[in-house]
Parts: C-alpha cells; sequence; structure tokens
C-alpha cells in the first residue's frame, strides 16, 4: 500500500488558504461561489465542540472547495478524508501534497483495508477538535440531481470511533451531519450549450443527420449516435423495438462484464458496487508502493498493470455513465441537467470536458444525528444498524439535494 498521508494541520496555512480563496475561486473554479441559508448554520452550531462527521454527497470535483469554503464561512477549520491518489495527481505533487495536509487533508486507499486511515479517523472522532468531512459516495457522481447510494464504511467508522470513546470514558456525543450540495449557473448558459451541441454534433454525427431540431432533441440524438458507437465497439446488437434506457443498462452490463472477465472476476451485485469493487481493486494496484516490492513481486506488479489498461477506458466510461438514462434532461430540462450531460458526453467523445461560466455552490444541512442514541442498538445488531442509518443517511442528503431550487 502506498505511503500514508496524515493529515498536519497548519493555521498558518489553513488562514492563508482562506484569504486567497477569492482568487483561487477565479483562477481555477470559474467563480464559485457558495451559498448557505441561516437555518443550516444554525444546524451545524449544534455540534460545535463535538465529534461530528460532515458527510456530503459527491457531485463534482469543487466539493471539497465548497467544504473548505463552507469552513471559512464558520470561521472553522475541518479535516478532510481523501483519496490516495489524489496526492498524486499535480506536477508538483510533493508540494501540492503537503499543501492538502497542512489544510488538515489525510489519505485513505479506496477498497482497502487502510488502517492509518481507519485509525486516524476514529483518533480525530475521539479527540473531536475538528468535524471531518467524508463523502458517503466514495466517488465523483458526476450528477447534480442524484445522490448514488452511500458506503457503509462512514457509519461504521463512526461507531467503531464510539468504541474507542467508551473505553476512554468520554461521554460526548457522536454527530454525523447530512449535507446537500447542488450547483446552478446565476447567468444564461443557452448560448453556450448550443455551441456545445454544434462541437458535438460536428464530432460524432455526418453532415446529413445534422439537420435543424429542438434543442433536447439534439442533445438526445448526439446521446443515442453515442450509444450506436459504443454498441458496435463492443459487439451489442440494438434491437429497434426495445426503449433506449434497457438497451444502456444492457450495455453497461456488457462493458462491466467485459472489465471483469479480464480480471477473472464474477458477482452477483448490482452494477454500482461491481464499478466500485473494479475501480478500488485497480487503485490499489496502480498506487502500490513498488519501493518495498522484491524483484519478482516488481514483476507480477508489472503484468496487472499491463492487464488493467487494457480495460481501464471501459472502467472511466461506466464512472463516467454510470448514472445516466433516457429522459433524465426531459424530466427538468434546465441549463444545469444539459450542460451536465454535455459534460458527460464530452468526456466520451473527446476525452475532456469544460467547464463554463461561473457556478453557485447551494449548500443544505440537514439535521445532525448523534450516533450515541443508537450504541445500545449497534451493540446487539451491528451489521442491521449500521446498513439503517447508512441508508437513513443517503435519503436525508438526497432529500436535501432535492429541495434546492
Amino acid at each position: 500500500m502506498l505511503d500514508f498521508k496524515p493529515p498536519k494541520p497548519n493555521t498558518i496555512a489553513i488562514q492563508i488558504a482562506k484569504a486567497f480563496m477569492p482568487l483561487i475561486s477565479r483562477l481555477y473554479l470559474n467563480g464559485l461561489t457558495l451559498m448557505v441559508d441561516s437555518e443550516s448554520i444554525t444546524r451545524l452550531k449544534t455540534t460545535d465542540g463535538h465529534p461530528t462527521v460532515l458527510a456530503p454527497n459527491h457531485a463534482a470535483h469543487a466539493d471539497p472547495a465548497v467544504m473548505f469554503l463552507l469552513s471559512k464561512r464558520r470561521s472553522q477549520w475541518y479535516y478532510y478524508m481523501t483519496a490516495r491518489e489524489t496526492y498524486n495527481k499535480w506536477k508538483f505533487k510533493g508540494l501540492c501534497g503537503l499543501l492538502l495536509q497542512w489544510l488538515g487533508a489525510y489519505s485513505i486507499v479506496r477498497g482497502t483495508a487502510d488502517r492509518n486511515a481507519f485509525r486516524t479517523t476514529r483518533e480525530i472522532l475521539t479527540r473531536g477538535d475538528a468535524p471531518i468531512v467524508i463523502f458517503g459516495e466514495g466517488e465523483i457522481s458526476r450528477q447534480n440531481d442524484t445522490v448514488m447510494r452511500f458506503e457503509r464504511g462512514v457509519t461504521q467508522l463512526c461507531f467503531w470511533a464510539l468504541d474507542d470513546m467508551q473505553k476512554a470514558g468520554i461521554s460526548k456525543p457522536l454527530y454525523i451531519v447530512p449535507i446537500g450540495i447542488k450547483y446552478h449557473y446565476p447567468q444564461d448558459m443557452w448560448t453556450a450549450i448550443d455551441a456545445a451541441l454544434t462541437r458535438l454534433e460536428h464530432a460524432i454525427l455526418p453532415p446529413v443527420e445534422r439537420t435543424p431540431i429542438e434543442r433536447y432533441e439534439r442533445l438526445r440524438r448526439i446521446g443515442i449516435a453515442v450509444l450506436r458507437t459504443l454498441a458496435a465497439e463492443y459487439q451489442y446488437k440494438i434491437d429497434e423495438t426495445v426503449p433506449i434506457n434497457e438497451h444502456i443498462q444492457k450495455l453497461k452490463e456488457q462493458i462491466l462484464s467485459h472489465a471483469e472477465q479480464i480480471m477473472g472476476i464474477h458477482t452477483e451485485a448490482d452494477v454500482l458496487t461491481r464499478v466500485r469493487a473494479l475501480k478500488n481493486l485497480v487503485d490499489a494496484e496502480i498506487y502500490k508502493d513498488v519501493e518495498q516490492m522484491t524483484e519478482y513481486e516488481q514483476k507480477i506488479h508489472e503484468e496487472l498493470l499491463h492487464k488493467f489498461q487494457q480495460f481501464y477506458p471501459d472502467l472511466e466510461r461506466l464512472i463516467n455513465f454510470i448514472a445516466i438514462s433516457d429522459g433524465y434532461v426531459a424530466k427538468a430540462p434546465s441549463q444545469e441537467r444539459f450542460l451536465e450531460v454535455i459534460i458527460r458526453l464530452e468526456r466520451e467523445v473527446f476525452g475532456t470536458a469544460k467547464m463554463r461560466g461561473p457556478r453557485v455552490a447551494s449548500l443544505r444541512v440537514g439535521d445532525p444525528k448523534n450516533l450515541r442514541d443508537c450504541y445500545d442498538t449497534y451493540k446487539a445488531q451491528k451489521r442491521e444498524t449500521v446498513e439503517q442509518i447508512t441508508l437513513e443517511l443517503e435519503t436525508a442528503v438526497q432529500t436535501l439535494v432535492t429541495d434546492v431550487s
């Protein structure tokens, strides 16, 4: 496993980062701003001074910045559980990784029993010196209106921390707080949307098919063209009498089965669980620390990486389209939903997508749940209690996201 990156919160670094956030937002986040209501602030205040996990949805790459803006608004600082690969993404990864640690971030290798990350989380909650931000979905959903199923590990870590607190004679409450984040564009984006549709049409449609039609039908026509192209690539036959949504789901299944076949694994779990398992398996291998390996272990590691290269594009494709469905935009044809789907299509067709225009992140906080109230029930029925609390948390976050107008 890669070396653990512990949190090293530095008051000076945190204050400097907060002071420069307006500039950072303009230069790197397309002018991102935060909007949070007074009721949400009041709910957060009830957890002050107590061990707390803040559990937002994870709709976009900007979510950690949104939570940092919230900490600035509240004149606090937070810990952040962060995927280990995040520390390797930048050009100056050593310096950037250290900055993350100074801001309170610590690493976790997802999908593994990362004992360092688990132990650090439990220690932070036992001390209760600052809230921890943990994104319950574990992966960016890229879906502004829909929350993916929450991982049960968030709740389990809280109860393990309660075990530690019990042994230490600490009787404080331990809160887990549902948070919904939803983005919208404060300005008219329809011209940018039309330009993006035109670019996609020129990339994927022959000239004869670029006939003028209504905006939503243009988007759907592009989506169907992408579906047909992928169907041909994966030898999937499209039956014109079958609804598009059924084809989308079956094609996801075929792509996933192809990746699992290469890996030599099989499971009866749902698509989301299987995608998460594959992603975690691949990440755990990619980010292994080769310096501690023998020559033979490095050879096996290189062979596995070569195997992963065969289906990694499939995995990225699944993650990109995991929550997509026909009619998603038609149900609420907002400019946000249009751009959300366009960004997915651009990632598929061009390999990258461009963020357009400034966004406002509307953040809502639900009622904090004191897990100490459920501790006796947990001791009697551990698995059932963890699953029930996780479902309640996910439902609360989805409600918060849905209620943002």
